[in-house]
């Protein structure tokens, strides 16, 4: 990361959007030491939960044994197993078996998305995810 980069958007940011948080961005790695790697049974369930922390400021790595929700472990590349009722779960759910998100509509809908979804490999061992006042020289992030 360019530090001068780094440091220009957040000037740009804090003129333009005041106090809006700061973006968080994303990259793998196969290095260690980026962030520190999450423990299972340490953060939230869902990935998304966990990024709290990191829009307060905390950086974190993910492996494939971090995350305890089995959609936050195939969509971030670390398995491409679904779990059983997964289309259930993301939709209506099954009573007294399956809780529903709700994401989607109905069942099908999941399994037409998961059948076009192609499979998608982590290229690397981390995810890391840091707000952006939190890179350095040494991130190299794909999304923020």
């Amino acid at each position: 990361m360019d530090i001068a980069f780094r440091d220009r958007f957040l000037e740009l940011w804090h003129k333009y959007f005041n106090a809006a948080e700061l973006p968080i961005a994303f990259y793998y790695t196969d290095e260690d030491g980026h962030a520190p790697t999450a423990q299972p049974g340490t953060l939230p369930r869902c990935v998304i939960g966990a990024l709290l922390k990191v829009r307060a400021g905390e950086s974190i790595a993910f492996d494939s044994k971090s995350i305890a929700c089995f959609g936050g472990r195939r969509y971030l590349g670390f398995t491409q197993t679904i779990s059983p009722d997964f289309d259930y779960f993301l939709s209506c759910g099954i009573p007294g078996k399956v809780r529903g998100e709700r994401y989607k509509q109905t069942p099908e809908i999941v399994r037409e998305m998961v059948k076009n979804a192609p499979p998608f490999p982590a290229p690397a061992r981390y995810a890391v995810f840091k707000r952006w006042d939190r890179l350095e020289a040494s991130d190299s992030p794909a999304v923020a």
